[in-house]
Formats: C-alpha cells, structure tokens, sequence
C-alpha cells in the first residue's frame, strides 16, 4: 500500500514521498524501510534522526525537523490500529469442514464457513457467513453463531447461547456454563435452576480462558463493542452495556449492572446487584460491595470510593509512621514532666 493510499484512508495531510510502499507496521524503535509507524505525542521523547519506518502518522502540530515523510492526523494511534487491521489481517482459511468435524444433520451452516479440525456443531445450531470454527471448538445444541466470527481453539458454547456478528472468542473461553448459584438446606446446598442464556452481541472479543455463565431464569447479555480480557468471570444474569472495556482477572458476580462506555482495570471485583453507571472508570483491585451503586468518575480502593477520596485515604495511611513516632516523643515528654 502506498503512503497516499494510507493518507486517503486516514484522511490525513502528508508531507513527504507520496509513492512509497508500505507493507507493515511496526513500533518507533523497531521500525525499518517499508514499515509504518505512529507518534503520540511529543512527549515521546524519540530521536527523529533515527526513526527507520518510511512513514509516519504524527499529531496535527508535529514539528518535522527530520524532513520525514509523515501524515498528520488527530489520533495517530487509533488510525495506526486501523492501518494495522488492513496490512495485517486475521488469518482466514477459506470455506472447509475438517473431515474429523462433527456436525448435526440438522444444523443450520452457511455456504463459506470454515470448521477445523475435531470441532463439534450441536443438534438445530446455525453459523453465520464467514464464521470460523478453529480445531477444538465445539457448539452445543440451538446455539446461533452470526456472520464472520472467529472461535477459536478450544472454545466451548453451550447450549441455546446467542453470538451477534464479527464476534472473536479467543482459546478457551466457554459460553453458557452454569453459574454458580446454590440454595442453603437442611443438609447442604441445592442447586438453583440454570436454565438460562448468553446473548452476545455484535463485534465483541473475549480474552482466553475467560467464562461467561449463563443466567439462571433470564439472560446474561454483553452488548456491541465491549471488549474484554483474559481470564475474567462474567456470571449468571450479568448484564454487560455497550463499548465497556475489562482488564484481566477481573471477576463479576450475578446479577451486576455494568452500563455503556464503562472501564474496568484488572483484579477488580464485583459483589452481586452492583450497579456501575455510564461512564465510570475503575481502577485495578478496586472492590465493588454487594448492591453498591457506582456512578461516573474515576473510583479506585477497597472498598470503591472516588478516587479523589483513596488518594487522600493512602496519604494518611502513608503518614501513620511519622504520626506514631510524634506520639511516642509527646508521650516521653509528658513522663518526662510527670517525674519532674
């Protein structure tokens, strides 16, 4: 691809040789003749002299003292994402069923969908245009795969699940597992039914090993664009809002409301019913409590609390030494008085 080609695509302004072919991306440091990379800010602090990448996408008032060839647009690291996606597509192996794949008779299959090898398709499941069952996957019964989603090796999606479209399931995760909801007894725990679903909805990726557990009577939903990390724990009922973003670790617990345009850091944890209105932001090992109601804002601790407020919590926690060493000299001093 041409540097004006990218300029076009980005619409960006250029400067530089507009005919130089770009074949990939690659970062600042690592970069190379052919290459294409990004520039932040001028904070970054790099030495222009020595960038190797043939193009650069920089911020609308960088300076060019290097005599670089460069595009100026306003985000130069979401369009870099974006020229990424082109030069460096997903892998896409084409319209085959793996001789070793099981498939029910009466499963619904697109004329161009690819299933690898030992994958498993339940009885009255449909897969979408495009999609890609990669070896290992396996579909319950009734479950509805939308168009050009890619499931990768190992996942698991139970039975009477719902995946939207352009949907990317990474190793391992699983769908529709029962969540974990149990009623005390006179002699132990009696399971609560699980007989619920998953709807997830279009253009949502979910990290490795990351589970999403089916509602118990209802739905555990995950709206359009959210995107979430590995190993993370969804659980029965959960209802996830559009464009959220979970780090890592993290794990949700029944019942909890996260709504539109919300991030989460890693290790957070959710007590059940919480709510998180549109808009907050929650750092990393922060603790939700049971039915905690979060509202916008940057939020960080254990538990919760406006961020304002933990940093000013951990400044008196940090003082707590130089305070107790000012207690033990009044406290000489007034032994001191009391002898004298």
């Amino acid at each position: 691809m041409k540097t004006k080609e990218i300029a076009n695509l980005v619409k960006g302004n250029m400067e530089g040789d507009e005919d130089s072919e770009i074949s990939k991306v690659a970062s600042l440091r690592e970069s190379n003749g052919g290459d294409i990379s990004f520039l932040e800010s001028s904070k970054s602090g790099e030495d222009l002299e020595s960038i190797g990448a043939s193009c650069l996408l920089v911020y609308e008032d960088f300076v060019n003292t290097a005599n670089l060839t460069i595009i100026r647009v306003k985000n130069p690291k979401l369009e870099f994402a974006r020229i990424a996606a082109i030069l460096h597509p997903r892998k896409t192996p084409g319209n085959e069923i793996h001789s070793s794949a099981l498939i029910a008779e009466n499963s619904n299959l697109a004329s161009d969908v690819f299933i690898g090898a030992f994958c498993c398709v339940g009885e009255n499941t449909s897969i979408g245009a495009g999609s890609q069952l990669r070896a290992g996957a396996k579909l319950g019964d009734d479950v509805a795969i939308g168009e050009n989603c890619i499931l990768y090796p190992n996942v698991f999606v139970e039975d009477g699940s719902v995946i939207g479209n352009n949907v990317v399931l990474h190793s391992g995760v699983v769908i529709g597992s029962d969540g974990f909801g149990f009623v005390r007894g006179e002699i132990g725990y009696v399971k609560f039914p699980q007989i619920g679903t998953v709807v997830i909805e279009d253009n949502v990726e979910i990290g490795a090993n990351s589970c999403v557990d089916r509602g118990s009577l209802g739905e555990t939903r995950i709206g359009e664009g959210t995107k979430i990390d590995n190993l993370v724990q969804v659980a029965h009922n959960v209802q996830i809002g559009k464009r959220v973003v979970i780090a890592a670790q993290t794990g949700i617990s029944g019942s909890v409301v996260i709504e539109d345009d919300c991030i989460i850091g890693g290790q957070v944890g959710f007590g059940d019913h919480s709510t998180v209105k549109s808009g907050a932001i929650i750092g990393s090992k922060a603790g939700i409590l049971p039915g905690k109601i979060v509202r916008e804002g940057v939020w960080w601790g254990v538990p919760v609390q406006p961020l304002d407020e933990y940093k000013r919590q951990n400044a008196h926690v940090k003082a707590l030494p130089r305070l107790r060493k000012q207690v033990k000299d009044i406290a000489k001093i007034l032994s001191e008085s009391k002898k004298k």
